[in-house]
């Protein structure tokens, strides 16, 4: 995965706090919200958000940008393909 740090967000997401299955349904929602082409960013505290976002963008078909962790806190960016 690239290196996030230059990329346009169009949309911020924080579903710190919540756990499983709460931020990959919100993201879900959320990404509908932004642009095809455009970058959805996802903060979650959830360690089981990684391996649930990538599943999601690996069965939805979009681009998980990059998934970087700093304090406890996850940054997901995902860009939207259709």
């Amino acid at each position: 995965m690239a290196n996030g740090s230059e990329v346009k967000v169009a949309s911020t997401l924080d579903m710190t706090g919540y756990f499983c299955p709460e931020p990959v349904i919100r993201t879900n929602e959320e990404i509908a919200s932004v642009e095809v082409g455009e970058v959805l960013e996802m903060l979650a505290d959830d360690p089981s958000s990684i391996p649930d976002i990538t599943s999601w963008a690996k069965r939805t078909g979009h681009e998980l940008i990059s998934a970087d962790e700093s304090d406890g806190v996850f940054r997901f960016l995902i860009r939207r393909t259709e």
